[in-house]
């Protein structure tokens, strides 16, 4: 079996030539651990469920790419709502920047789907086949036999469960319950949305089973810019050495209180040593602290030697909570919200644009009139049917024509109106004129628009 590279700053997972050196975390149930498990099987639950109930007539989440809009808990964005995805981008980057800054990589270890799904469920299955820690590398080393073939196809089948249980609803939040399951039994219907369902299972399936830590280690780039949000005032899980070294065995004397038993480092999931300091193979999870607090328990010194603090804390240094990059991330963030909040409150439920049909910019009908062919695109936003009517309003002579009216638009539909706009050659004043148009829904609203209205100018 592979041991790691030798030096304390090498990844555990790292061994000599590069190999993968295979962890095996202890599990240990604590307070941290409780709440991690709460936090964990709630995220589970609002990301496994959002594809498979409707709010409304749609999803509660989806990501309609051929419709060009997005449904979120009720809020529905559609492609001309540009603006607010950007909003949207900047509240999850402002957000990161802010948590990290205020405490460190929580979002590592208790929100991101690697952590919750691996943390969650894979593990656990793991630990209910193959036992604990001890017992799952002593079943590594052991030769192959019928029972270990069985154990691991067993392991395995369920990890393809869990794995295309999410790819299932990965897809679904692109194609909906319907395509998603069209997919799955006639993939020459939608080879797109079948190749999707199976990479992302295959994907999935292989950090499962093999990769797991080395997502956070190798491939997530949090971890390596998180020295540029982080400072000594950040709260993080820190290693209190003034009060720990010199390490020493109990009964030993002029030594702090950690016994070296290396429980914080047995427990961690990436393998590494808090008590080196922050460091980037530490995703937050706090297992540590769960680990170390039973120690002393036992031990019947003070809990808190691992603990959620910041450097200056540990340092008996002033520690400040307000301070500039909190100001200066929180100040950004409220900006983004509060111009979301207001967007999204004043944002009308339909959206009226006027362009010029494909040909002719004009054109003389039988009866003398110049003649404008024109198309209204309606996007209704909101959740019942729509059936729209179209007016002259100015000048006086305009006529308008619709050859559908009323026009109906669905709920979450974007339609193309045909309209006709006719005026009389004699009133006209210049080849190019403003003229404007009411649209009406048969109920309380109606929006006007202007547009132009070529022709050959004065008769």
């Amino acid at each position: 079996m592979d041991t790691p590279a030798g030096p304390l700053e090498a990844p555990k997972t790292i061994g000599k030539g590069g190999r993968r050196v295979w962890l095996y975390p202890e599990w240990f149930r604590g307070r941290m651990l409780t709440w991690r498990s709460i936090v964990h099987g709630v995220l589970v639950a609002m990301l496994m469920v959002g594809p498979w109930i409707d709010i409304g007539a749609h999803p509660a989440i989806r990501v309609d790419i051929p419709g060009r809009r997005i449904h979120f808990w009720g809020l529905h964005l559609f492609a001309t709502d540009g603006a607010y995805l950007m909003f949207l981008l900047g509240f999850i980057v402002l957000s990161v920047f802010l948590f990290t800054a205020l405490f460190g990589r929580v979002w590592c270890g208790w929100a991101c789907p690697q952590t919750v799904f691996v943390e969650s469920l894979v593990r656990p299955i793991e630990r209910l086949l193959e036992g604990n820690a001890h017992q799952r590398q002593k079943l590594d080393a052991a030769p192959w036999t019928a029972g270990k073939i069985a154990r691991k196809l067993t392991k395995y089948a369920a990890y393809l469960v869990i794995a295309g249980g999410i790819g299932t609803t990965f897809t679904a939040y692109f194609l909906g319950r319907d395509g998603t399951f069209e997919a799955q039994l006639h993939p020459s219907s939608h080879p797109a949305g079948t190749f999707t369902f199976l990479f992302i299972t295959g994907l999935l399936l292989f950090d499962f089973a093999y990769f797991r830590e080395q997502v956070c280690l190798v491939v997530c780039p949090y971890g390596r810019f998180q020295s540029a949000l982080l400072d000594r005032n950040s709260l993080t899980v820190v290693y209190d050495d003034p009060r720990g070294e010199p390490r020493g065995k109990k009964g030993t004397k002029d030594v702090g209180d950690c016994v070296d038993c290396r429980r914080c480092v047995t427990v961690c999931p990436t393998g590494t040593d808090i008590r080196r300091g922050v460091t980037m193979e530490c995703t937050q999870c706090m297992a540590c602290i769960d680990a170390c607090d039973d120690v002393m328990a036992k031990l019947q010194r003070p809990k808190g030697l691992i603990r959620i603090a910041s450097e200056n804390a540990i340092a008996k240094q002033p520690q400040k909570i307000i301070r500039p990059r909190i100001i200066l991330y929180g100040g950004a963030l409220a900006a983004v919200m509060l111009a979301f909040a207001i967007g999204v409150a004043g944002r009308s439920d339909i959206e009226i644009n006027v362009s010029r049909a494909v040909g002719a910019p004009y054109a003389t009908g039988p009866d003398g009139r110049v003649q404008n062919t024109m198309q209204l695109r309606i996007a209704n936003k909101g959740e019942g049917l729509r059936a729209f009517t179209v007016e002259a309003v100015a000048p006086a002579d305009l006529e308008v024509v619709a050859p559908i009216s009323p026009f109906e638009v669905g709920p979450g539909l974007v339609e193309h109106m045909p309209v006709f706009l006719l005026r009389d050659p004699a009133t006209i004043r210049d080849r190019h004129e403003t003229v404007t148009l009411r649209v009406k829904d048969g109920g309380e609203w109606s929006e006007e628009i202007s547009t132009e209205f070529i022709s050959g100018g004065p008769q």
